[in-house]
């Protein structure tokens, strides 16, 4: 109940089938005083029944004198057109739509009739996948503007309250069919648990319990390693000694590092411990960029994006055009492979043409007045250790093209949207 009494003065979208779930879900919160609005998709996937679950629902909804929204799907097309199966189709379609009718009706959570089997349903088809702990959570109470108010009742006691308040519900006869694996756990495998435990459920809803508070004792345990490893914000400095010491390292990483995108720990392992310093990884969002000292985790904009670089060999006679910051034209015989593209690290110098002397490339971004945004996006082309071009900027003197000069690159960059270029 407590639920309930959070939801009575909000207005809710609420998602209904016509079944008993959202049947009882709709009758309990209109009795409670919410401020309620109904939404039910038909998805046209099962003909006469579809269009009489449409009816139904239409008609309780008059009856209890709730507005009702009604969006008819082209699923079978929608999953065509995206390469899904109706299942995930119809679930694309369908919070799609919810999330503009909770924008446009100005309601403050969605509520879905989800209940207790349907977690231990949930639970039992992850475990079956070789699911981590995240998946063996279930269903969460509330995620975002969704809420399950009915996450602890049982199928049973839905069907108890039904009946004592003389309910009517429509039957979706694809719910009898093992054409599912869902429904192949709730007719065959539920049954003969609960042959062995009547008290399944509540055994099961302790087990979530166990496990919730398992998943908050990791959380608090990891937010302690990432206040330990990460140092500062944008960007995010990652101490690489202190992080390789954590005890379940794949872990770890893996829940440091997934909410920025990075899905592979074998990839974050390998750059973050073994790889060579300017080498990086990127997320859609993200780039994490090795250095001798750590590694730098960023935010990726439209500056912090490597380039496009693209290159010409060139014979003598050259004709080298000049006055372009995006072109750069080098002696190829003087480069060692690979090039590749970085960001600054500390100790970076260079020989900038025309001056002849090594300098920093601290105090050349001092002496061209960079801000210090424009310094962590500058890149730097490589040849080994070596910097070639600070790109766009300034060529390095031993590079240059001489009159002894047998081979030449001519070297192109252009904003790129989301790759990085490594030449080799």
């Amino acid at each position: 109940m407590n639920t309930l009494n959070q939801l009575k003065n909000k207005k809710i979208l609420l998602a209904i089938s016509g079944g008993i779930d959202s049947v009882v879900l709709t009758h309990l919160l209109h009795s409670h005083g919410t401020k309620i609005l109904l939404a039910h998709c038909n998805f046209q996937l099962r003909g006469e029944e579809s269009d009489g679950d449409e009816a139904f629902v239409r008609d309780f909804a008059k009856t209890l004198g709730i507005p009702l929204e009604v969006k008819c799907f082209d699923t079978k097309e929608h999953a065509k057109a995206h390469q899904l199966n109706t299942q995930l189709a119809a679930r694309e379609l369908r919070y799609e739509w919810f999330y503009e009718l909770l924008e446009t009706h100005h309601c403050e959570a969605l509520a879905t009739a989800h209940h207790a089997n349907d977690n231990l349903e949930t639970f039992l088809i992850n475990l079956s996948r070789g699911s981590g702990l995240d998946g063996l959570l279930g269903i969460p109470q509330q995620t975002d503007k969704i809420v399950r108010p009915l996450l602890q009742w049982s199928r049973q006691q839905i069907y108890d309250y039904a009946k004592a308040h003389q309910l009517q519900w429509r039957e979706d006869s694809s719910n009898a069919s093992n054409k599912y694996v869902r429904n192949v756990i709730r007719h065959e495998i539920i049954p003969q648990m609960a042959a062995i435990h009547p008290n399944y459920l509540e055994n099961f809803n302790q087990t979530q319990e166990y496990l919730h508070q398992s998943a908050r004792f990791i959380d608090f345990y990891i937010e302690e390693w990432r206040k330990s490893c990460f140092e500062g914000t944008q960007p995010i400095f990652v101490n690489t000694e202190k992080l390789q010491s954590a005890p379940e390292i794949d872990l770890v990483l893996h829940k440091l590092f997934y909410p920025y995108g990075f899905g592979s720990v074998k990839d974050l392992k390998n750059l973050l411990f073994n790889a060579e310093a300017g080498k990086q990884l990127l997320s859609a969002t993200y780039s994490l960029v090795k250095d001798s000292k750590g590694a730098w985790l960023k935010e990726l904009t439209a500056e912090s994006l490597p380039p496009i670089l693209t290159y010409e060999e060139l014979t003598p006679p050259f004709n080298l055009t000049k006055g372009d910051p995006n072109i750069a034209f080098i002696d190829a015989d003087k480069l060692t492979a690979p090039l590749t593209l970085r960001q600054k690290q500390t100790g970076d110098f260079f020989y900038p043409i025309g001056l002849g002397t090594k300098k920093k490339l601290s105090k050349f971004f001092i002496d061209e007045k960079y801000s210090q945004v424009a310094r962590e996006n500058q890149w730097l082309l490589c040849s080994g250790e070596d910097i070639v071009w600070v790109v766009g900027k300034r060529l390095d003197d031993r590079f240059k093209i001489t009159e002894a000069t047998k081979k030449a690159l001519k070297l192109v960059v252009s904003p790129c949207p989301n790759t990085f270029f490594n030449l080799s």
